[in-house]
């Protein structure tokens, strides 16, 4: 017979047991079959009571937050309100040293007296560079 001989056994069957590439071949397939056909059969199921739960814990949490950061930034802004009321009667002075004031964004330059005072208010609180640079660059145009 033809597969006699080791030799010609080997090299016209290629999983013939004795070669180290057929083990090789073997091993890899014996550990990644387990993975492809849990691939091939993995559908998305239910999600557990545990997971529902813990989802529903975690957005109440997300709500206590939300809640609590609305009411301080009311508590803020009821102080900040406060606060230009109570600043108001300090700029009557402008008044009577000048005509009322301008919003710089509806003046023009026809409006304007030739001597004209432009007082620009930035601010130094947070991320407010680009707040900074758009009122600069109003200023100088």
């Amino acid at each position: 017979p033809p597969c006699s001989s080791p030799s010609f056994r080997c090299f016209f069957d290629p999983l013939t047991p004795d070669r180290p590439e057929t083990m090789a071949l073997r091993v890899a397939a014996t550990r990644a079959a387990p993975r492809v056909l849990s691939r091939l059969s993995q559908q998305r199921g239910m999600a557990t009571e545990k997971q529902i739960f813990n989802k529903i814990g975690a957005t109440k949490n997300i709500q206590k937050i939300t809640s609590s950061m609305k009411m301080v930034s009311a508590a803020k802004l009821k102080g900040d309100e406060n606060r230009l009321a109570a600043a108001i009667p300090f700029n009557s002075w402008t008044t009577a040293l000048c005509t009322e004031p301008k919003i710089l964004e509806d003046a023009t330059f026809e409006d304007l007296p030739a001597k004209t005072l432009i007082v620009p208010f930035t601010s130094d609180k947070g991320l407010c560079g680009g707040v900074n640079s758009f009122i600069s660059r109003g200023v100088k145009s």
